[in-house]
């Protein structure tokens, strides 16, 4: 039985002003919009069918990081809708592609929802790898924000297969992050999911 949809999924930073300029984007943002449109009414199908244009338009321009934003917005329909296997079917690409570009942020944050991909399939073991490689990353990078996410979601699943004390360390952890990154909202979310660990079920 899957894990309930707990763990922080996060996206990839919107394209910058220098990128925006280039026509495919204008015409990818378009489609996004579209897209977005779509998903605030659950309707899935039509927004998957969007971001396969936006992908086919990143791949005839050649923007590997275009194509990496396509692939992880298509994971984040599957996500939503708890197709762990065709997010990852999605995500894997969509890392290779940042580390080709060397844009570790985006990479950490698609480690981030391969880990969310991986406790939804039930192989929390791989998850907690893929989360601690995310970690990594944006603790090179000193994202007091962005570690405090990835350690939010280390905590779930260690709460979810019983190991509470753990899981109550982290999120203390957690929230030293978030006030010192002086994210008001994310030290409630923090706060909250403390709050809220006895009713993770204990899973095996």
């Amino acid at each position: 039985m899957p894990p309930e949809d707990d763990t922080t999924v996060e996206e990839i930073e919107e394209t910058t002003e220098e990128e925006a300029e280039a026509p495919h984007v204008a015409e990818a943002e378009a489609l996004n919009k579209q897209a977005r449109d779509h998903l605030a009414q659950s309707e899935w199908e039509p927004a998957l069918g969007l971001y396969q244009q936006v992908l086919a338009l990143m791949k005839d321009a050649g923007d590997i990081a275009g194509q990496a934003e396509a692939l992880n917005n298509t994971a984040s329909v599957y996500l939503a809708r708890k197709e762990w296997a065709q997010a990852l079917e999605a995500l894997e690409p969509a890392r290779m592609l940042l580390q080709e570009v060397k844009d570790q942020d985006g990479e950490a944050t698609t480690l981030n929802n391969i880990g969310s991909a991986y406790n939804g399939l039930g192989d929390w073991i791989q998850a907690v790898e893929i989360y601690e490689e995310a970690l990594a990353i944006r603790e090179a990078q000193k994202d007091l924000e962005g570690q405090a996410k990835t350690i939010r979601n280390l905590a779930i699943i260690y709460a979810q297969h019983g190991n509470q004390r753990r899981a109550k360390s982290y999120l203390n952890k957690a929230i030293v992050l978030a006030k010192k990154a002086k994210s008001r909202g994310l030290v409630t979310l923090m706060r909250q999911t403390l709050s809220q660990m006895p009713r993770f079920k204990r899973r095996r």
